[in-house]
């Protein structure tokens, strides 16, 4: 397995180890990164939702490589196309990044997502601005330890993961307080609100006698989403075709200000 960067009993807790994610890798002016996906059922609503970290991470990663002196990037727009949003072909999917544009404030990186197979699963784009001072704050996150029975498999669902709940008929997800969920800045991981996004906007227009599976997310992070408190993603269905359903999905912190706005795109799937 080329997935290293696993939960083990007494480490900490992190969005990439709770994903099964690898530590990225340079290779030849690419970075790369990997998941596990080993045991996953792809066949399942939504599993383009387990991808949200994968995505998030590697364009982040990618441009954090070319980010020069400054101190850090944080996700402003966050773009993903679905192509093959299932039957993917373990042990684990590989998204590899590249820069398409860098400006003195930010710039735009690209990445492609493939499994075992080499099927293109997704392609994702992301606006990225660069910060000065204080980014980093990993070190004053306390992170709890991963235990012997806390450990999740693969197979694990991503609502699971996230520590997430469903409220009002799937149209409201709540994320409680967790500090696991946090990136270097000390604020939600902005892969883990896609998936949270990708959950409950597929939630809102799919159900079990005619499922649907996500086509296209289109995010834009406004504020950092806490970690130290819940967060509530309410998604709200803009249309329910035969065939194509789009809902808007906001996510809300305690205090009542909107992190992020998203549209979800979802399509039917084929017989």
């Amino acid at each position: 397995m080329s997935v290293a960067n696993v939960l083990e009993e007494g480490l900490s807790i992190t969005p990439q180890r709770l994903f099964r994610m690898s530590p990225p890798q340079r290779i030849d002016g690419v970075n790369r990164l990997t998941m596990d996906i080993d045991g996953l059922d792809t066949r399942r609503v939504s599993p383009t939702a387990t991808l949200g970290i994968l995505v998030d991470d590697i364009l982040g990663f990618t441009l954090w490589d070319r980010r020069g002196e400054r101190a850090g990037v944080v996700t402003a727009d966050l773009s993903v196309d679905f192509v093959t949003p299932t039957g993917w072909f373990g042990p684990d999917v590989c998204a590899d990044g590249r820069a398409v544009a860098i400006t003195e404030d930010g710039g735009i990186a690209a990445t492609e997502l493939r499994d075992s197979a080499g099927t293109l699963l997704a392609t994702a784009t992301a606006w990225g601005n660069f910060v000065d001072g204080g980014a980093d704050r990993s070190t004053t996150v306390v992170r709890p330890l991963a235990a012997a029975a806390a450990i999740p498999a693969a197979s694990v669902s991503p609502l699971e993961r996230i520590g997430g709940r469903f409220e009002a008929e799937g149209t409201r997800l709540v994320v409680p307080a967790n500090p696991a969920l946090a990136n270097k800045l000390g604020v939600m991981h902005g892969g883990i609100q896609a998936c949270a996004i990708d959950l409950v906007g597929n939630a809102a227009v799919a159900t079990a006698e005619a499922p649907m599976h996500t086509s296209s997310l289109r995010i834009n992070y406004f504020r950092p989403a806490p970690v130290d408190s819940e967060v509530v993603f309410t998604a709200e269905v803009l249309r329910a075709g035969r065939s194509v359903a789009v809902s808007r999905v906001t996510s809300t912190a305690a205090d009542g200000r909107v992190c992020a706005v998203a549209t979800v795109t979802c399509r039917r799937l084929s017989r």
